[in-house]
């Protein structure tokens, strides 16, 4: 029986208390603060209780009856409003973990076992178990090389992690922490047969292990991990290590997975502004859950429903439209619905989208750590926000590879709002577990955390002037260059695009001073963003999704540390240096790119 079914029911009765009015303005605000206003009179910690119970009384794995019946709950409600709702249904590969087991041969120690999403299947897997160390230790990929993982480093070349690591040929390894950074596929690069990974903490979080992106492609099938994966408590990772330590020992491990292609559901509401021919700005977060999914991401859903409303109740004063998306296929088919919507309607958000919002994990019972994770261009507006609304100074963080943030290539600015619980206070510990329930919801925090994104998307649909910031994405940009050209040293010159960047923030500096507002130069200003989102944030060409990995900026300049650290003479070293040739045209035709939308902008046509 698939245990993601086997957590119980919650039984919840939901009293709808019809459509919410709309709030007269306060005429003494400005527009965007007079949008969010009323859009905050209208969602009450009591309207998001309602919403929420209606969708965590329902277990929701990415496919599932009840992620339909949750849906559909979104959809009825919505339409009942008179907001344009349409469900999109296609087929996307994902794969849902159903059992797994560890027996150390010879004895009875046989401790509590899950699997992991996508992990390869395993049926009696015996090998001998080998102390693999931390994830950390496990040596890394070579970032920025495409759509085929490599691992960094020369293998034969003493003193690098590759050589230091013990020899897995052939072994089930064990290693503590969560899979993450493709670590499955580094072992298998490493002959390793099959992993068992130890929590850092008492507990077992569902996750996946798959470096792929959505659906995988002719392009990237080949990433889908080869070898099977189980996962352990920390104590039970401790007493396997023991064992080690006393000498050879030997494991079984089984791994079951139900992987194919499954009918996934997308609701998608579009809001449009007064000209319905105005720019977007996207909204979304996902539906599925593992389990009852309280906070991640039943109460994100809920204030998404009720900030949908809001806004439609008040769309006369937006300036740009709202398209708000209910992602499937997050946490078993690698952010499915998110890449299915950027490929479907590529275009679409290539020639009006202007921003993507993302929501994830609000309304967690003591949450007291507010922060935010922003492009540069969005990040002054991600910290405004937060600081206006609690007082609270944060640092906007740059976007990581997670989070559905499937719209790099795509080039859209992107800002995530959060608020989540101290580590001193046990931390987000029931995240991707049984225990992710409907009263792990504190509706008070969720208004506070709702109010913050009412402020954000108030700013970005309202302001007479779409609220992104040229210079410190070109600012950001100029940083990045710098750094991988001190990386660099004398093995690689990347003047040419300092001297580039310099000349584009010249120009988007007299932008900001020079020019008015309107739709048109809203689609001009990211029209300069795009190409310097994409270099940024992505390593390869915008139509593909790239591994999920995390990354650091300019990750197709990644492989100048193989200049840095491999002989000249060798072939790592030649080939880092074709990639990294490549890479620099890459990036100075983004950057010529820009100026002459700068350029056009100002009136110089280029």
């Amino acid at each position: 029986m698939n245990r993601l079914w086997m957590a119980g029911a919650l039984a919840v009765v939901v009293a709808w208390a019809g459509p919410a009015a709309a709030q007269p303005p306060d005429r003494g605000a400005s527009g965007p603060d007079r949008l969010s206003a009323a859009v905050r009179e209208l969602v009450t910690p009591a309207g998001l209780e309602e919403q929420a119970a209606a969708i965590v009384r329902h277990q929701r794995p990415s496919g599932s009856p009840g992620e339909r019946a949750a849906i559909d709950h979104v959809v009825d409600t919505l339409r009942a409003d008179g907001v344009d709702v349409e469900v999109h249904t296609y087929q996307a590969y994902a794969s849902t973990p159903i059992a797994a087991s560890l027996d150390v041969v010879g004895s009875s120690f046989s401790p509590d076992a899950i699997t992991y999403s996508f992990s390869a299947p395993a049926d009696g897997l015996e090998a001998g178990l080998v102390d693999g160390g931390s994830v950390r230790d496990i040596p890394a990929l070579e970032r920025g090389t495409g759509e085929r993982l490599v691992l960094a480093g020369d293998v034969d070349a003493p003193g690098t992690a590759r050589s230091r690591y013990p020899d897995v040929a052939g072994a089930i390894v064990l290693v503590d922490g969560n899979p993450g950074g493709a670590s499955l596929d580094r072992l298998a690069m490493l002959g390793a047969v099959g992993v068992v990974y130890a929590h850092l903490e008492e507990r077992l979080n569902d996750l996946i292990v798959t470096s792929t992106w959505g659906t995988p492609s002719l392009r990237n099938y080949h990433r889908l991990p080869a070898i099977p994966a189980v996962h352990v408590r920390r104590s039970d990772g401790d007493a396997l290590r023991a064992r080690l330590a006393r000498g050879g020992t030997r494991v079984r491990i089984t791994a079951e997975v139900d992987v194919g292609w499954r009918p996934h559901h997308l609701a998608v509401a579009r809001i449009p502004a007064p000209d319905p021919d105005a720019p977007f700005v996207l909204f979304g977060g996902h539906i599925d859950s593992w389990y009852f999914g309280g906070t991640d991401e039943g109460a994100s859903n809920s204030a998404m429903v009720e900030l949908a409303r809001a806004f439609h109740a008040n769309r006369e004063q937006l300036r740009r439209g709202l398209v708000v998306a209910w992602w499937p296929g997050h946490s078993n088919a690698r952010y499915g619905g998110s890449t299915w919507f950027a490929d479907r309607y590529f275009d679409e958000l290539r020639t009006r989208g202007v921003a993507y919002v993302n929501v994830d994990g609000i309304g967690q019972t003591g949450a007291r750590l507010f922060d935010a994770s922003a492009s540069a261009a969005l990040a002054g507006l991600a910290a405004g926000v937060v600081a206006g609304r609690t007082g609270e100074a944060v640092v906007p963080s740059r976007p990581g590879r997670n989070s559905d943030q499937s719209f790099n290539g795509v080039g859209l600015p992107l800002l995530q709002l959060n608020h989540r619980r101290r580590e001193e206070d046990g931390g987000y510990w029931w995240w991707h577990t049984p225990d992710d329930t409907f009263d792990k919801i504190d509706f008070d925090v969720l208004k506070v955390d709702t109010d913050l994104y009412a402020d954000a998307l108030a700013r970005l649909l309202g302001a007479p002037r779409l609220p992104v910031d040229l210079v410190s994405q070109v600012e950001a940009l100029g940083t990045a260059i710098e750094r991988r050209a001190e990386e660099a040293g004398p093995r690689f010159d990347l003047a040419e695009a300092v001297g580039r960047q310099r000349r584009l923030l010249e120009l988007v500096a007299e932008v900001d001073e020079s020019l008015p507002s309107g739709a048109q130069l809203d689609l001009a200003l990211v029209r300069i963003l795009r190409p310097l989102h994409r270099v940024l944030y992505s390593p390869s060409d915008p139509y593909h999704p790239d591994p999920g990995l995390d990354s650091s900026a300019l990750p197709g300049l990644s492989p100048l540390r193989t200049l840095a650290t491999s002989d000249p003479g060798s072939d790592a070293y030649r080939f880092a240096e074709v990639t990294l040739w490549r890479e620099r045209n890459r990036l100075l035709e983004a950057l010529d790119t820009s100026i002459d939308e700068t350029l056009r902008l100002l009136g110089r046509a280029p």
